[in-house]
């Protein structure tokens, strides 16, 4: 049997009937069902009384509140980033000057001398008639290698002649060849 809805707007009465269970899917995994009565309650359209549906409320109510954020006590201070130091590169990429000398090898810890607060790196030292180039990049070639090592120092020796720590000769050629002749140097 289907309610009946009396309108007082001087329309027709509208029966409605019930929905057939088909209609409905039951899903699965829900938290709580409903509570249900056993026997429905006259004047009710759910099958379970107010009590027990008010129950149920409130516990739904109560898992849902949304747990408090707490607040920082204090702002929170940043982190300083630490900035790599940059390889020495060249000043220019185009070379304006170019000389043909001699290479040689020194600054091997344990068995060369090395200049003060220094151990290692892409160095050189290069000789007095060069010596405007101190403290500048240049880039010293033999035969199809190169590398690029900064003027920290001015030797004595020959003119046109650089000397290469020992990291910076080796990528030229073995430390067992000592001297490099016909190294071109470039700035």
């Amino acid at each position: 049997m289907g309610l009946v809805a009396i309108s007082a707007m001087g329309q027709e009465p509208r029966v409605y009937s019930p929905v057939p269970d088909a209609y409905f899917t039951r899903v699965e995994g829900m938290a709580t069902d409903p509570p249900t009565h056993p026997t429905p309650i006259v004047g009710l359209s759910t099958p379970w009384d107010m009590e027990a549906a008010g129950a149920w409320l409130a516990r739904e109510l109560a898992s849902q509140r949304p747990t408090p954020t707490p607040t920082p006590s204090a702002m929170p201070r940043p982190t300083p980033r630490t900035v790599p130091t940059p390889a020495p590169r060249p000043t220019s990429s185009k070379t304006s000057h170019k000389v043909t000398g001699t290479a040689t090898w020194y600054c091997l810890p344990g068995v060369s001398r090395c200049p003060r607060n220094r151990s290692g790196g892409l160095y050189a030292a290069i000789s007095p008639d060069l010596g405007s180039l101190r403290g500048k990049h240049v880039t010293v070639c033999y035969r199809s290698s190169c590398v690029v090592v900064k003027i920290i120092d001015c030797n004595c020796q020959a003119t046109k002649s650089i000397d290469l720590f020992a990291d910076a000769f080796v990528k030229l050629a073995p430390l067992s060849a000592g001297r490099l002749r016909g190294v071109t140097i470039s700035w």
